[in-house]
């Protein structure tokens, strides 16, 4: 197909569905049916994705930033490990993996794959990618994760064989290479990747446009894996209200609504043509602070917000209970290394750190926000709990269009909205809190952290580094900007013609879908 008809396809899509982004719900009219435009023998699923498309949207994984870009990019490229449903490292373009006895040398195995433009995937092709990734004037916000590898250390020992050497210990480091900003794409790319990506996953692009409501990928005849993708085209929408998903699974012009809640399952429940999928291992919606900014430089302030935080009540009225309450990280407890504390919500002691924090009579706070799909909801809740306590929230809706380019982690935005999927423990420290950590959203900084984080990295004995874990986050708790008041599972709701999907905290595994 080419990219004029493909782009008229998807702005017929749009003009069906009676709303950019899906901030009204979708009609049957005008809107073709999936079902009814699968050609004979010509098998497609369209995936409903809970986030609005952005112009700032990109196919470039080492410039992977927004969760559409998360979305996209599974689709198309592959990392050497990936992350299976429930946080377990499992093969992909790496078969295999060891290390010397120090954790300082890790050693892949690769394995025979082929690019959409053809070429054999190579050793060459993973030590361009990461060096690529860990150039400086790249600046990909990707390049902490692997503060620890040693670019000149990454070598092809040959074309089935990549070396990669660390500067210290990391015991776990196969859990690093999972991250979408280490994603693999042919050796000497470069920002043409953007919007012409090329990688070995289960799809090729069909022309991509950032911002587009709609955008196509087609299989890759010369996937590695067999049978796999289970169909011939991968259609992903973006539709921002859960209401809009549902209608539009509903009406079929999608197969697959993602990020439901328990509020929006009511017409599906029961129904024999479609089903839910649940995933624990989901997804937090968050505030985080600046605490290098005032008055958020005052941990009595911090601590102040975090006594006041009604976690139960926000879990109840946001997600119908339906979750786990969280301690102000985004590490859940049932998790390896997570630590299964919860702060009991007490209005004395808000009041009494207001106070050492200079503020007897309340404080009033700015929270912005962007509206992707029910932030409004959340932070509506969350603020009448902070009242009780005389923490007197001014919540402020920003554009969806530019939120993580011209508010997150921005200066002169010290008090903002976030959101998590769950990563393993390790994983999840080293992104959010060590000093160094470009997504460092709260720009914690401790020695004593970073630290502790050093030394379980470099700790075999899984006791003694869960240990070491536990201190880490009972600090982050304690002194962090993180507000984190609950869990919520990820819900999908999908056509029972679908099988083969289940939502996940890491990468998609679009490959696996097929219908009947």
């Amino acid at each position: 197909m080419s990219k004029k008809k493909h782009n008229q396809g998807r702005r017929r899509f749009v003009k069906g569905m009676g709303a950019v982004g899906g901030s009204a719900l979708l009609g049957t009219t005008g809107a073709v049916t999936t079902q009814l435009v699968r050609a004979a023998g010509h098998s497609r699923v369209t995936y409903g994705m809970g986030t609005v498309p952005t112009s700032a949207d990109t196919m470039d994984p080492v410039y992977r930033t927004s969760g559409s870009d998360g979305i996209y990019n599974s689709a198309v490229y592959e990392a050497l490990v990936h992350r299976d449903p429930y946080l377990t490292p499992t093969p992909v373009l790496a078969e295999s993996w060891s290390a010397n006895a120090a954790g300082t040398e890790w050693t892949f195995k690769l394995r025979e794959a082929t690019f959409h433009n053809g070429k054999p995937f190579v050793a060459a092709d993973v030590v361009s990618s990461y060096k690529r990734l860990l150039d400086p004037d790249t600046g990909s916000p990707g390049a902490s994760n692997l503060a620890a590898v040693d670019p000149d250390g990454i070598v092809a020992v040959n074309d089935r064989t990549v070396r990669f050497k660390l500067t210290e210990p990391d015991v776990d480091f196969p859990n690093t290479t999972v991250f979408s900003q280490n994603m693999i794409a042919p050796e000497g790319s470069g920002p043409e990747l953007s919007t012409n990506p090329i990688g070995t996953g289960p799809f090729k692009a069909d022309g991509f446009t950032p911002g587009e409501i709609s955008n196509r990928f087609v299989r890759h005849e010369n996937y590695w894996n067999p049978g796999k993708p289970g169909v011939d085209e991968l259609d992903i929408v973006g539709i921002g209200e859960r209401e809009a998903r549902v209608a539009a699974l509903l009406s079929g012009q999608i197969d697959i609504a993602s990020q439901l809640n328990p509020a929006s399952l009511g017409s599906l429940e029961g129904n024999s043509d479609y089903k839910i999928v649940n995933n624990n291992v989901g997804t937090s919606t968050i505030a985080y602070c600046q605490t290098d900014t005032a008055p958020f430089d005052n941990n009595d302030l911090r601590l102040a917000i975090k006594y006041a935080t009604n976690r139960q009540q926000m879990l109840d009225l946001y997600y119908q209970g339906r979750g786990a309450l969280m301690n102000d990280t985004p590490i859940p407890g049932f998790i390896f290394g997570g630590l299964d504390t919860i702060r009991e919500r007490s209005l004395a002691k808000a009041k009494e750190h207001l106070d050492k924090a200079g503020y007897p009579n309340g404080i009033d706070l700015t929270f912005e926000y962007a509206k992707y799909t029910n932030e409004d909801q959340w932070a509506t809740i969350w603020q009448a709990g902070l009242a009780e306590a005389g923490i007197r929230l001014t919540l402020e809706q920003r554009p969806t269009d530019g939120y993580w380019g011209d508010v997150w982690l921005q200066d002169g935005h010290p008090f903002a909205y976030s959101g998590w999927n769950v990563r393993p423990t390790h994983a999840a420290l080293g992104l959010w809190y060590v000093s160094t950590a470009s997504w460092n959203e709260s720009r914690f900084k401790s020695e004593t952290f970073d630290a502790n984080y050093a030394k379980a990295k470099a700790t075999v004995n899984d006791a003694e580094r869960i240990k070491l874990y536990h201190a880490c986050i009972k600090e982050v708790q304690d002194h962090a900007g993180h507000f984190v008041p609950f869990i919520q599972a990820f819900m999908d709701g999908m056509s029972s013609k679908v099988n083969g999907w289940t939502p996940t905290a890491g990468s998609n595994d679009f490959g696996s879908i097929v219908i009947g």
